[in-house]
């Protein structure tokens, strides 16, 4: 009410509004909530540059109607232009330790905080109106730009690329597209330019296009890697890196800039890794992006993964469990209760293996809730929820309030404690069918797992329905795979004596691998009065599976390279 009375009386005294104009605006206000000083504007009362001299006149902070000079190109250089586009600040010049900085809204105190550690110096804020600072903004880091590109041009500042091949322009330097394997490859950008520099939208085109190629080439992850001599991008393709094209290190900042912006991570801060998420639009469909960022020596380095829900089929006949472990599987998830955890190393598809199992188990007549870290895809029907360990809300704490919300069926995204260990053993002896994953080699791998987490023989024979474990391999393309022959020995030694083996063909359109996609391997190993005597013993996991008699990640790995569907030596990479 002080504020309002207070604003209202100096506008009043300044001759800028009306009495009747102020009731009016205040009896807006009073309905809508919404600040005095915008509705005036908004009701075109008074200006936004009346305003914001008004403000700053009273709080004591100098107002310019205009720039007298352009700002110096050495308090520029301390700002990246997407961090004063974001806070739509300028800097002006460098007044001994202090950068004067005009701002739009000299009132903002987090992105003066942002701006203070950006320069690395203590701040002097001016205030000016919108169109001035952008107007600034454009002209000077236009001039910055041309002067760096003339410096490069005359061979004085041009990082050195690591990788010959194709070049693209970039801001007068240079792009390189990967050598070697990846140099002509569909997909990699041959002609140009993509230019940093010459327009203030460029870094974000640059961006967009290498999201863009990352989904078109069913990427999992984009890796953005500051070097020495330049940025480097590398793609995660069906589990190994491929080589993507490397920038000069004069457009590093604009682009972790631009990808921060996006992720609405703090711009100014490089000095603590931080996580992030956005959504775009990439051939018509949505894309989640989680971003990761993590000090280096050379920058900040940058891990995008790319969360493409109209690539991952969510069906269990989709993801290579043979029909034999498809029946066993579907028997567990069709009980009322038990605790089925899947295990494997990260990026091994156990996550999309249980989103799988949760949208057949999703008919509308269960509760479902999750309890993820983070959640990777939203599923319709599903109460999904994600960890926040700064705001309390653990694994632990959230699981005990979910067993309060009257679930059916509960997915916890991992099992990494005691406590959440034994919250999750009672959950699935009370009625209800909980999934997970932990993080281990072997499904017989679980049963030591738990027990040196502190969980009892008996509970663990009494709660776990099934153990099962999983890995991802390369699918051979079905155009291009070519039959091999094998020695006798090694088809002896795998059982592959009458089996037709077929291998990779480096073809072009596969990006000279010969594989397309990945389905999983997995080994499942049902609750049984064998194991149950086993888990009391405390057998070791290797005797557990001899015991069942149960298919292993290998033996199930080798039945799909029978069936042609992968060869040998990329089973034998995964489960070695």
């Amino acid at each position: 009410m002080a504020v309002r009375r207070w604003l209202g009386d100096t506008l009043l005294n300044a001759g800028l509004v009306t009495k009747a104009q102020l009731d009016e605006a205040l009896a807006v206000q009073g309905k809508t909530g919404e600040k005095l000083g915008a509705l005036l504007v908004g009701m075109g009362v008074i200006t936004e540059t009346d305003l914001l001299r008004t403000l700053s006149d009273a709080a004591g902070i100098p107002f310019l109607a205009d720039l007298a000079m352009p700002p110096q190109p050495d308090a520029i250089a301390l700002l990246p232009m997407e961090l004063a586009r974001t806070h739509v600040a300028v800097p002006i010049n460098i007044d001994g330790r202090h950068v004067v900085i005009a701002m739009a809204d000299p009132f903002d105190l987090l992105a003066i905080r942002a701006l203070t550690r950006a320069v690395g110096r203590s701040v002097r804020v001016v205030g000016t109106s919108r169109d001035v600072v952008q107007r600034a903004i454009d002209l000077a880091y236009a001039t910055s730009a041309a002067a760096t590109g003339a410096m490069v041009a005359a061979g004085g500042g041009a990082a050195p690329t690591l990788a010959t091949g194709p070049r693209l322009s970039i801001a007068r330097t240079e792009v390189t597209a990967p050598a070697g394997r990846g140099a002509g490859r569909p997909g990699w950008p041959t002609t140009g330019p993509w230019r940093i520099g010459d327009d203030p939208n460029s870094a974000a085109s640059v961006v967009n296009d290498l999201i863009k190629r990352g989904v078109e080439m069913a990427a999992t992850d984009i890796h953005i890697e500051p070097r020495e001599t330049g940025l480097h991008v590398r793609y995660r393709i069906d589990g190994l890196l491929a080589d993507g094209p490397v920038f000069p290190k004069a457009a590093q900042s604009a682009l972790i800039s631009r990808i921060k912006i996006l992720s609405t991570l703090d711009i100014a801060d490089a000095r603590l890794p931080q996580d992030g998420r956005t959504q775009m639009r990439v051939g018509g469909r949505s894309v989640d992006l989680r971003v990761s960022t993590f000090p280096t020596l050379h920058g900040e380095d940058i891990v995008l993964r790319i969360l493409d829900r109209g690539t991952v089929a969510l069906k269990l006949e989709s993801l290579g469990v043979e029909p034999d472990d498809l029946a066993l599987l579907r028997s567990a998830l069709e009980r009322p209760n038990g605790l089925i955890p899947v295990t494997g190393p990260t990026g091994s598809g156990k996550t999309t293996t249980l989103y799988a199992a949760l949208s057949e188990l999703s008919t509308g007549d269960r509760a479902i809730i999750t309890l993820e870290d983070p959640i990777e895809y939203e599923l319709p029907l599903i109460r999904q929820s994600q960890v926040n360990v700064r705001a309390g809300l653990t694994f632990a704490t959230g699981l005990r309030s979910i067993l309060r919300h009257d679930p059916d069926i509960i997915l916890v995204g991992e099992i990494r404690d005691q406590e959440t260990a034994q919250i999750a053993m009672s959950a699935a002896l009370t009625g209800h069918l909980l999934l997970t994953t932990l993080h281990t080699t072997t499904a017989a791998g679980t049963i030591p797992r738990l027990l040196d987490m502190g969980i009892e023989p008996f509970v663990i024979a009494s709660s776990v329905t099934m153990f099962v474990s999983q890995r991802l391999v390369r699918v051979l393309c079905t155009q291009c795979k070519v039959k091999i022959e094998l020695q006798s020995a090694v088809r002896r030694r795998f059982g592959l004596e009458n089996a037709v083996l077929y291998g990779a063909k480096r073809c072009p359109t596969r990006r000279d691998t010969g594989f397309r996609g990945r389905i999983g391997i997995l080994e499942i190993l049902p609750m049984s009065p064998e194991v149950v005597t086993a888990i009391y013993a405390r057998t070791a996991p290797e005797q557990i599976h001899r015991d069942s008699g149960r298919p292993t990640l290998l033996q199930d790995g080798i039945r799909k390279v029978a069936a042609g569907t992968t060869t040998l030596d990329e089973i034998l990479r995964v489960t070695a």
